[in-house]
Order: C-alpha cells, then structure tokens, then sequence
C-alpha cells in the first residue's frame, strides 16, 4: 500500500490542501506513525492472505527494515507493529472471522479521519491454560467482604460492553466500522467463532466486562473495562476459573503486559501459538444461555485449589508407609495408614509404594490408604478389546483428547451413578489432591467429545511404565470404553508394563485384567515405577486418534 493510495482514500473523507508536504507537516505523531505503518506494512484483502502470515510479515519486514532505521523517532515502533500487523483498508467481515478462527486479532488503527484494519499476529502472546492457572489470594476476601452479591453474566449486555469500553477508553481500537462487525459476528455465530461479551454486574448497573472471541476449546480476551476499584481482577480471576472448570483448554490475553502473569500467563512465541491452536477441538464450545450467577457462588471448597498457593512437592522424596496390618490389623490386613489430608508429596509416595487413598468424605471418614491384597491388574500384552468395541472404533462419531479438563473429569465421575453403591468415594478432599498431581504431571485424563460436549472419560496415575486407573464415566454410549481401547493401544505402543485397577470389576476383568497377589504386584510395579515409557504418550495417543479419524 503507498503512499499515493493512502492519501486517495482519505481524500474521499475531506479536503486536503493543494500542499500536500504541508498536509504531511501538519500531522499529529500518532498520524504519522500510523501513516508510516500503513504505507510500509504488509497489506491484505482476503482470508487467503492469512495464511503464513508469519512468513509474509518477516519477509516485508526485511524490505523496509534499512529505511526505517534511518528514522530517530518512529523506528522502533514502526518496526515492532511491521513485524506484528498486516493492513486493510477493507473491513471485510470474512476476513476478520477467518482472522479470529486462526487466533489472530483484529483491531484498527485511526490515521487522520480514515479507519484502517489491522490484523495483529503477536509476535508473543500471553496463554493460560487449566495447568498454569491461579487466583490471586485477595480474590476470595474480595468476595467475601465487598462483591459477594455482584452477578456473573455471558452475552446479557454485548452492546451495552462495547459502549462501557468506548467511554472508558476514548483512544480504543474498536472503530465504528470493526464494532458493527464484531456486533454482526455477536448476533450470527458459526460453528468455528463467536463472539461474546463477559459482564459483572451490580444490582442493574454493568460495573465490569470484556468482549472476546471462542474457537474450538479456547477463549481469547479482545479488550474490557472496568467502573470499580478492584472489580477488573475479580472478572479476570472468576472467568478464569469459570473457563477451565467448563471445558476450555486455553486462555488467549493476547500481548504480553505484566498483571497477565498474575493469573498464571506464560509467554508464547508464534510456533507455539500456532501448535495450540492446532491442538484445538473442532467443534466450538458455548457459554451457557441465561447464566447468571452471584459471586459468592464460587466460594465453594474447589475454589482453593486455583488460589496462589504452591504446595512444596520434590520426587526424589518418598514419605515411607507402614506394611499393611502393621498399625491397623484391627481394620483389615490391607489398611497401611490413616491421615486427616492428602498432601501432595503423600499422594506421590502412596503410589510409589503400591498405596492409593481411598474413603468416604460424604460420611466424615478420614483419608484411609489401602494395599489390596489380591491387587487386581491388566497386562497390556493380555489387553482384549471385544469385537464390538472393535466396530464400534471403525465409525466413531466422538473427538477424543488427553489432558484437556482433568478436574471437570474427576468431577463427572464423582456424579456418576453406580450399581450397588451409595454415593462417591471421590469428595472434595479427592479432587483437590489429585488435582494437584495432576499439576505436577503424574495424574492424566482422557476425555470423549460429542458435538462439542463431554460424553465421557477416565483419569489415572502415570508414574515410569505403571499406569494406576481411578475411575471413569459415561455419559453417551461406549465413549469411555472407547477412550480406554485408544488409551490401552498408546499405552502398549509405548512400553506400558502393567494397569493398576487396584481391585475387581467386571468392567476391567471383560478387557482382560486379572488378580495377582500383593507381592508379585509390588515386586513387577517396583521395576516399573522406575522405567520411562519409551515414548511420549500424549504424542502416540494424538497420533493413534487422529488414524481412527482418517478412517471415518
């Protein structure tokens, strides 16, 4: 785009003098900034255009990167926003949902009386994820003391947010023509975008809010404000927490700015970017319709486990536990030890040493740690997948992902119902702990979706080559049995020894898992514990999913 063109277009908005030097003179620095990144940038008209965005933004800068060092001022910011933004003078609706779907953000930029669109490609980002994220520990006394009434909503006031931000920040980005757009997108999504508004409210009066975008699992903040004193980190702590207590993988904030880090951002270069969007559910996720929630609500016991609070865990260290029978014969020959918590490093060393927690919270019991004897154990080399489970793999309608909501996980299969059983052994305490492992890398979930919606799924313990099952779900017909066939195909491919079940079920037992008794188990899992797998399970389980959908 030159110069020439430039002028041409904002010509058709005023009347420019016949001088046009004396019109370049007359300039504001923001003008001539903008101006100046305009005319040199990369310019683009269609959503083709998007595509190695990276590369076409290197290679412009590499033209005009002499030239403008050679100007004092505007060089460095000329310079950064070349290398980050490519330029329209169209405000063309495709492009900017194609844009949004590819995790680029559009915005605009004002050059005397003209509008032009931008479409930024960070060149470092700000992304949090459900393993990353924290809440500030002065969120819940804020709840406590002054917002606890103060309501949640999605996408009751997306108007009513982009005025909120207009007359909180005059200088904003988002231009008359973007804002119609945006607001068009808003009130038309599709399944790969929409557009949504985030709003805290007082009473009837809008005291906080973001727009941002969805595509797939992940959420990006475009821009937001705030009214009251301490209410814009509220909003940042409580969606956060909504965000990955539903499902989302990611948490886009865009540019780097120190306050992000507080929520447990962490800095991504454009490779990396690109891989987690890639990494993204096909189908979008959507905020609830009519959600509207007070603050208070989030003060439930979970709450703690997002809060800035790092537990001391070191692997190296193994908390010993008593033989079985040795403190609590009167109990059972199985009980090692009893506890009133589960600290984190007690967790690891319990299953170190062929020790799992397991109690009823429900009914007040403490935390008792068995050793089952007979120990109930699936060899990967005695795995059956039944025949029907077989066709059923051929034609799957579900997505499957590892890793992607462990603590929605555990929660469902808190829920589920059970034949024979009155209640959970999985309570609050169960979850915390175990999310907790989960954060330091040894608890995994594996997760079925339909249509953009969790149908089932299992989570474990991953420690060398010894793969502890906990538990699982269903929800829509052979999602988790499925999940486990995929699960138990990666597991075999990568050098898994053996599968914790811990005890009997007809469910494992149909797949093959048999007992054996404590001192054969203890002997195998001994060597095990201490054996890498020979691959990266994420990695073959990805791989071994993405073969079953080709064959769809």
């Amino acid at each position: 785009m030159n110069w020439e063109r430039l002028i041409s277009e904002i010509k058709k908005h005023k009347t420019l003098p016949e001088n046009i030097d004396e019109y370049f003179n007359s300039f504001s620095n923001a003008d001539a900034f903008g101006f100046l990144c305009v005319t040199r940038g990369l310019e683009i008209s269609s959503p083709a255009d998007l595509f190695m965005l990276d590369k076409k933004l290197e290679m412009r800068l590499e033209m005009v990167k002499p030239e403008l060092e050679e100007i004092e001022f505007f060089a460095d910011y000329v310079i950064s926003t070349i290398s980050e933004d490519a330029f329209s003078l169209k405000f063309d609706e495709d492009l900017i949902r194609a844009a949004l779907f590819l995790g680029f953000y559009p915005m605009s930029m004002k050059i005397d009386v003209l509008n032009v669109l931008s479409i930024r490609f960070h060149n470092k980002k700000c992304l949090i994820t459900p393993e990353t994220f924290r809440i500030p520990h002065n969120v819940r006394k804020l709840i406590e003391k002054k917002f606890g009434n103060y309501k949640l909503t999605f996408n009751r006031a997306f108007r009513e947010c982009l005025d909120s931000i207009n007359e909180c920040y005059p200088e904003t980005w988002l231009c008359p023509e973007l804002t119609e757009i945006l607001i068009h997108i808003h009130e038309n999504p599709d399944s790969k975008i929409s557009v949504d508004s985030v709003e805290i409210w007082n009473g009837d009066k809008l005291v906080a809010g973001e727009i941002g975008f969805i595509t797939g699992n992940s959420y990006a903040s475009l821009t937001g404000f705030h009214k009251e004193n301490d209410i814009g980190n509220l909003q940042m702590a409580l969606l956060g927490k909504y965000l990955f207590d539903n499902g989302f993988a990611y948490w886009d904030l865009g540019m780097s700015i120190p306050y992000k880090y507080r929520y447990g951002a962490t800095d991504n270069n454009r490779v990396q970017q690109t891989e987690y969007w890639n990494r993204l559910e096909k189908n979008r996720i959507s905020f609830p319709e009519n959600y509207s929630v007070p603050l208070s609500s989030f003060l439930e016991k979970d709450f703690a486990e997002y809060e800035n609070k790092d537990e001391p865990f070191d692997p190296e260290k193994i908390i010993a536990f008593p033989e079985p029978n040795t403190k609590y014969s009167s109990y059972g020959r199985q009980i090692c030890e009893i506890t009133e918590s589960i600290p984190l490093q007690l967790l690891y060393s319990a299953y170190m040493q062929g020790v799992f927690p397991w109690f009823s919270e429900k009914d007040k019991e403490p935390v008792t740690w068995y050793s089952t004897d007979p120990r109930f154990v699936l060899f990967p080399g005695e795995f059956h997948c039944p025949d029907s489970l077989r066709r059923f793999l051929k034609k799957t309608p579900y997505t499957y992902t590892m890793d992607k909501c462990f603590r929605r996980v555990m929660k469902e299969c808190a829920a589920m119902k059970r034949p024979d059983q009155d209640g959970t052994w999985i309570g609050q305490k169960m979850i915390d702990a175990y999310t907790k492992l989960h954060k330091a890398g040894y608890a995994h979930s594996f997760e079925v979706w339909h249509k953009g919606k969790l149908a089932g799924g299992f989570y474990g313990v991953l420690i060398g080559s010894v793969f502890c099952g906990e538990s699982m779900f269903t929800i829509e017909p052979d999602s988790s049995k499925s999940a486990f066939a995929l699960f138990m195909k990666a597991f075999t491919e990568c050098g898994g020894i053996i599968v914790d079940s811990q005890s009997y079920t007809d469910n494992m037992a149909r797949y093959g898992a048999r007992n054996i008794n404590r001192t054969e188990f203890l002997k195998i899992e001994k060597e095990a514990l201490y054996k890498p797998l020979e691959k990266d399970l994420r990695k073959t389980f990805e791989s071994i999913v993405n073969s079953y959908s080709k064959r769809q």
